[in-house]
Formats: structure tokens, sequence, C-alpha cells
């Protein structure tokens, strides 16, 4: 059955909510003034006798003239009240049948519960509709990345089962690159998986606490130790311990994402910094290189799931293009904000804002 003949059919055969309440207004007023007249009625017999069919039949008609008013009154004000419900239902039903419309309820002026469903409705929509064109070029992004070492390994494997089998050159060189391309494969979706962790993180539920200064330290010195080639400073201007509401195993991969970013786009100038400072409200903390740098519009893009500024030199690098997205997903999780300053050849300079942790008093506890 079409939707055409479905619609038809719903609106020959179902009783309207204006018509209901009207009607159910108009019976309220005839059972109401029927009662008075009889209240009435008893009242003028007691005191004047009997009373004049003439004045019955007035009680009558201005019992079905008011009960009319009443449906009619009803009936446009109950219609004009429900005029919303009507753009609700389109919308709903274009959503139906297209999850990507355009559609959306009229908002109306009133500052009424209709309004506010209207705008929540229309909220629901744009996020149903983000979600839905974040799933598909998040398909689309992962087949393109895997398709290349699916390709070059199953190129490999016909390589060893047309003539490989009997040539150990060919044999060890292609068992090298299938392990090559098996080991990536494996990053990005280890990657992706932190990626879809890192979106679905409940930050109301998260209960440890991580002091920063610390945690920001060793970070530093683990990349001085392991990148002795590299100059690292360090700028800390805390004055006394900085908590954030943070896990701490989180916390340690944004700084292990930015500090192996700097480190991989160094090339002439191998020097990184790391700055830590707050604010009376949250902590910042930096990271710096003085390497390649990003123009204007690679660096508006950078946070964009598998971009790479040069694909192919990232991914000689390793990259896949999904760590500092997953730093962003994890900061923003947290309530927090990273943003990046870069010049092209001069350098990239990354800040993460997070909020800081105060321990609540004993009478703002008792106040909760």
């Amino acid at each position: 059955m079409s939707k055409e003949t479905n619609k038809t059919e719903k609106s020959a055969h179902r009783f309207s909510l204006s018509w209901k309440l009207s009607l159910g207004m108009a019976s309220g007023f005839f059972v109401i003034f029927i009662i008075f007249e009889v209240i009435i009625s008893e009242l003028i017999k007691q005191y004047f006798g009997e009373i004049p069919n003439v004045l019955y039949q007035w009680l009558w008609l201005t019992a079905f003239l008011g009960g009319s008013a009443v449906f009619v009154f009803s009936f446009i004000l109950t219609r004009y009240i429900l005029r919303p419900v009507k753009s609700i239902e389109t919308t709903i039903e274009a959503l139906q049948d297209d999850p990507m419309t355009s559609v959306r309820a009229k908002k109306i002026h009133a500052n009424d519960e209709f309004s506010d469903l209207t705008t929540v409705l229309n909220r629901m929509i744009d996020r149903l509709q983000n979600l839905i064109g974040a799933q598909q070029q998040f398909v689309s992004d992962v087949s393109h990345e895997l398709r290349t070492p699916v390709t070059i390994v199953k190129g490999h494997m016909d390589l060893l089962n047309r003539w490989g089998k009997d040539e150990p050159e060919v044999l060890d060189d292609s068992i090298k690159s299938s392990l090559v391309e098996m080991q990536r494969m494996e990053t990005l979706i280890n990657e992706m998986l932190n990626l879809t962790r890192a979106e679905q993180i409940p930050i109301e539920n998260i209960q440890e606490v991580t002091e920063i200064g610390g945690l920001v330290h060793r970070v530093f010195d683990n990349f001085k130790l392991i990148h002795p080639e590299f100059i690292f400073t360090f700028d800390d201007d805390l004055s006394n311990h900085a908590n954030v509401k943070v896990r701490q195993d989180h916390m340690e991969q944004i700084l292990i994402i930015l500090a192996d970013n700097a480190v991989k786009y160094s090339l002439e100038r191998r020097e990184i910094h790391f700055a830590l400072s707050q604010t009376p409200n949250r902590v910042e903390i930096g990271v710096q290189d003085f390497g390649e740098g990003l123009s204007s519009e690679d660096a508006q893009r950078v946070f964009d799931r598998f971009y790479r500024v040069d694909k192919a030199r990232s991914r000689a690098k390793g990259g896949n293009g999904l760590g500092l997205s997953i730093a962003q997903r994890l900061v923003e999780a947290y309530g927090g904000e990273i943003t990046l300053e870069s010049a092209l050849g001069s350098g990239s300079a990354f800040t993460i804002r997070l909020p800081l942790y105060k321990e609540k008093t004993d009478a703002e506890k008792l106040s909760d």
C-alpha cells in the first residue's frame, strides 16, 4: 500500500483533536447550562409559580446558541493552538521518508510547550543527520584506508602462489612487506577503536582526578629520553598543584599524540617546547614544534579523521591521520578545548585548555 493511500485513509477516518476538544467544550457548556436551567426553574417555581412556555423556549434557544458559539470559538482556538502539531507531523513524515531531509518544523514565537517541542525536534534531527553523515564518512574513509594494505597483501600472496614458493628472495620480501601492511592495518584498527571510545566518554560518570603537573613532566622526561637528538624545553608556570577531572591514561595519551606529532614533523630545527600554566578556572598545556608548519587551509582540517597534509609522506612516517582526531575528541569529551596556531615553515603550537577541578568545601557539600 502506497504512502499516499495511508495518508488519505488516515485523514478520512480519524476524528481530529480539534473536533474532540470543541465538542467536549460545547458538551460541557450544554451540561452546565442545563443544570443551571433546572436550578433556576425550580427557584422560579418556588417563589413565582409556573414558568411560561415562552421562557422555556428562550432558555433552550439560549442554550443552543451558547453551545454553538462555544463550539465555534473552541474549534478556532484549538486549531490555532495546535498549529505546530501539523508542522511537527509533516517534519517527522519527511524524516521517515528521507533521513537526510532538509525539512524542519516551523518555529513559532509563542513561548510554550509546543515551541519547546519544535526546538527539541529540530535539534534532534540536526544531531541525527550529523551522526549519519559522520558514520557514512567514517565508513568511506575506513574503506579507503584499508583498501591499500589489503591490495598490497593480496598482490604478494598472488605473487607467492604463482612462483614465489621456490624463490627464497621473493618469499622473504613478500612476507616482510605483508607483515608491514598487516601492522599498518592493526594500528589503524586500534586507532579507530580509540577514536570510538573517545567519542563515548560519559564525562558525568568520571570520578578520577589527575594531578596535571606531574603527568606533563613525566611525558616530557620520557620524550627527552627516547629522542636524545631533540632539544626539549619546558616552561612550568604552575604555582601549586593543579587537578583536572580526566583519567590519567587519557591525559597521557593526549600528550603523547601531540609530542609524537611534533617529533614527526620537525626536520631541520629539532626542538620541542612544552608549556604549562593555569588561570583561576582552567589549566593550559602547550606543545610547540619548529618544523614544517601548516597552511591556514590545512590547519583548519588537521583534526579531521584521516586527514593528512602530505599523504605519501605521512604514510611513510606511520601516520593514519587519526591521532589528532583522537586527541580532540578526548579533550572535548572532558569539557575542554584544543587549538592550533601554525604557519607554513615556522612550526605548530597546540594548546589544550581543561577546566580545573576543585574540591568542594564542607558547606558546599551540605548545600548539595
